[in-house]
């Protein structure tokens, strides 16, 4: 969150070559995130959007693995909420 409210003061002044990919979909989704706090938007899908420590809650809360990166962790809730949504009907 810091480098997508402070990205005026780093550009150009920090070299990214050597960031590795998932540290770089996790600096988009901050600056998505807040893009869409700043539209104030209808929620699409809040997973995406939200941080790696609500993702962990999430997954803790419904005693799943709260290890892994954000895209496994999104993953595993969508699978465990399509799990539950067949289990309702």
């Amino acid at each position: 969150d810091f480098v997508a409210e402070n990205g005026d003061k780093i550009v150009g002044k920090v070299s990214f070559n050597d960031v590795p990919g998932n540290l770089m979909s996790d600096l988009l989704t901050a600056v998505a995130r807040g893009k869409k706090s700043a539209n104030m938007s209808a929620p699409e899908d809040n997973l995406t959007f939200m941080r790696v420590g609500e993702l962990r809650k999430l997954l803790h809360d419904k005693g799943l693995c709260v290890d892994g990166s954000r895209e496994t962790m999104i993953g595993l809730l969508r699978e465990n909420s399509e799990i539950s949504d067949v289990g309702a009907e």
